[in-house]
């Protein structure tokens, strides 16, 4: 009995084997068709911007297009991988009725109002990238109150080579309006031979609400090796 037994089950393994369809674990079901990303990024004028749509369930590959409010100046949708790229030429937030359709037969199709995130609170940006000439350290920020409050604004820009030291390249303190960006902070000071990182942070207050919004950019590996 014990043989027959055996017999039977390297016959059965023997045909699974050569069918191996039998085998192969059944598709997972149950997701629903679904475009999962949330948002989309805020753009910033003059830098490069992508932003990946993704879906889940369904059956790829996927074809994305726009139905309403078309984007704006400088970017363009890739319809086959449902990625937004290109070179913005406004920072204003925008919002577009996207569909995306999958392959089955008949395919799927799901649409979902996309809008770009508004921009942060307090927010950094370089209107001139931090850069070495000689032994001095140059550049300049700006700082934008994205909130809806006025806030009491402070700036620092500080060097801090390899060994911990840190110099302070520029300190300002503003009130910054609702809203507003400051004119451009300029930085420019002689430093020691090293390798620095460069920190700004800015940190925006406002007392009658006891909060506290912050920003903070870096540059590692800026080496001064002139004078």
């Amino acid at each position: 009995m014990r043989n027959a037994w055996i017999l039977i089950l390297c016959a059965g393994s023997i045909w699974m084997l050569s069918n191996p369809t039998v085998c192969a674990q059944a598709p997972p079901s149950g997701r629903p068709f679904q475009i999962v990303t949330s948002n989309l990024p805020p753009p910033e004028i003059g830098v490069e911007y992508k932003a990946e749509m993704r879906v889940v369930g369904g059956k790829p590959p996927y074809q994305w297009t726009i139905l309403q409010q078309s984007l704006p100046h400088g970017l363009t949708l890739d319809s086959a991988r449902g990625v937004i790229f290109g070179t913005p030429q406004s920072d204003a937030q925008f919002s577009v009725l996207v569909q995306v359709s999958d392959s089955s037969e008949p395919p799927l199709t799901i649409t979902k109002l996309m809008v770009s995130n508004p921009g942060p609170l307090l927010a950094i940006r370089w209107t001139d990238r931090p850069h070495i000439s000689l032994d001095h350290m140059a550049g300049a920020v700006r700082v934008k109150n994205g909130s809806k409050d006025d806030v009491d604004l402070v700036v620092i820009v500080v060097a801090v080579n390899e060994y911990g030291k840190a110099f302070a390249l520029r300190y300002e303190r503003l009130t910054l309006p609702k809203g507003v960006e400051t004119p451009d902070l300029k930085f420019d000071s002689s430093l020691p031979l090293g390798q620095y990182t460069l920190n700004v942070d800015a940190v925006g207050e406002v007392p009658a609400k006891n909060a506290i919004y912050r920003d903070r950019r870096e540059i590692p590996g800026m080496i001064v090796q002139s004078q």
